[in-house]
């Protein structure tokens, strides 16, 4: 294999991460830059290709500046949201904003389908009819005047980025997975989908596994050891951060405890339309996985927005030493504070669960609101579970990675109601999967077989270098 720097990009919905690291996985530098919304009064959010490309230079160049000169770069492997993309008209230019995944529009376009034709949607992609996928937002900005036509090409901001520094146009399956335009159970575009919503066929490129050469680095503006790296589109980000902690099997569960806590299920046996029915009512998808022959079973809870939305309540979430130290506090009291808690409750409802209410039917000091917190999320994680589990069965073990781990008292309520759980020490899991993707690719890979071989070398992650 060859030597250098392998470096995974994360392309996120809040933030834009760049880690490098060496041909045995050791971390050598991290470096990071807040990923540009705008958002309008009405509430929609979006960004433009440029601006997130303007981005993931950024987090390159200055992760590139902690780094000895003479080392190069021998592979970029690229992951990120799903769902938001970028329309490119067919001299290659950008011919739409870039809406947020979790941006409302398309709502009305997918609810204005037949409850047969929604039906087919989800049996055919493994999403839940709603806005969330990309067709839902094309649909919308057809509607609204966006140039959508058979000569226009779809990326996701991943493919979109590798693109962009000079890679192949290609679809990586598990973010086509994403797009509603996708065949999750044969593998190929799904033109009834597009048919239904009144969209082009052939929006998507010619799939590419994720580890395998998506072309080299030639795009002008980057810096000179950029120039010439293998790029590979790594893909969604919850799949390649399972690939990062380690979660590689048929029955691993891998639960990412950031932002969205995520919950990701890889198996290998087919789930039936009846049961992606049952599934996708409950906000869980089936998508392809980035490993090939893996299919994931992905859902999420609300943890991240409770707790966050809690801890800012009792003035604990900012980042100063004061905050710190009461959070620590907080964090201790919790951890010792029985649940459930009588007279206090803490429920997240709304879509996503982003609306949070706290109940409180008595005099309750701040370490008991926690607690009620930890008890809902704890809800919502054993309901989550054993939906899943009812489908494809128990998991044969889990590992769980992210910031709120951080937490002792978020940390024994994982403990308690995820079975057979590991903690990964990996902070950015995201990024080393993406990197060790990459790193495949590097070998010239026409597939995954050398993956095992390769994650055996990286084997444990070692800790940044003061």
């Amino acid at each position: 294999m060859a030597s250098g720097l392998h470096i995974g990009l994360d392309v996120g919905s809040t933030r834009t991460k760049a880690v490098a690291h060496d041909d045995v996985g050791t971390v050598l530098a991290v470096h990071d830059t807040a990923t540009a919304w705008s958002t309008s009064p009405a509430g929609r959010s979006e960004t433009s290709g440029a601006a997130l490309l303007a981005g993931a230079l950024t987090a390159l160049h200055g992760l590139l500046a902690r780094l000895d000169e003479d080392r190069r770069v021998v592979s970029i492997g690229v992951t990120g949201m799903a769902e938001s993309g970028v329309l490119l008209d067919s001299s290659g230019a950008e011919a739409a904003p870039v809406v947020a995944w979790y941006d409302p529009r398309g709502r009305d376009e997918v609810a204005a389908l037949p409850a047969a034709v929604r039906d087919a949607f989800t049996a055919t992609t493994g999403l839940r009819a709603d806005s969330q996928p990309s067709a839902a937002t094309l649909a919308w900005g057809r509607r609204h005047g966006w140039e959508v036509s058979s000569s226009s090409t779809w990326l996701s901001v991943p493919e979109f980025v590798v693109a962009a520094l000079g890679g192949d146009r290609v679809a990586e399956p598990s973010l086509a997975s994403r797009t509603g335009l996708f065949d999750t159970v044969r593998g190929v575009a799904s033109d009834d989908v597009a048919d239904a919503l009144g969209l082009p066929r052939h929006l998507l490129p010619p799939p590419r596994p994720a580890g395998t050469s998506a072309g080299t680095v030639t795009a002008d503006g980057v810096d000179a050891r950029l120039r010439g790296a293998v790029l590979t589109v790594a893909g969604h980000d919850h799949p390649v951060a399972a690939v990062g902690a380690g979660a590689v099997h048929p029955g691993h569960l891998f639960n990412g405890a950031g932002t969205a806590d995520v919950l990701l299920r890889s198996v290998d046996v087919r789930v039936t339309p009846a049961d992606r029915a049952r599934l996708a009512a409950a906000g869980v998808s089936v998508g392809a996985h980035v490993l090939d022959g893996l299919q994931a079973v992905l859902g999420g809870v609300s943890a991240g927005v409770v707790l966050r939305r809690v801890l800012a309540l009792t003035g604990a979430a900012g980042g100063g030493r004061v905050e710190g130290e009461l959070r620590r506090a907080l964090d201790e009291a919790a951890a010792r504070t029985p649940r459930p808690v009588p007279g206090v409750r803490v429920v997240a409802g709304g879509r996503g669960g982003d609306d949070v209410q706290v109940v409180v039917e008595r005099e309750a000091g701040p370490a008991e609101v926690l607690a009620a917190a930890l008890h809902h999320v704890g809800e919502q994680i054993t309901a989550l579970l054993t939906l899943v589990e009812s489908v494809v069965g128990p998991h044969s073990a889990a590992v769980t990675s992210g910031g709120w781990t951080g937490m002792t008292c978020v940390s024994a309520l994982k403990r308690e109601v995820i079975p057979r759980l590991t903690f990964s020490s990996v902070q950015l899991p995201g990024c080393r999967g993406a990197a060790v993707l990459g790193a495949l690719a590097a070998t010239g890979a026409q597939d995954q077989r050398g993956l095992a071989a390769l994650l055996d070398v990286w084997g444990a992650p070692r800790p940044v270098p003061a």
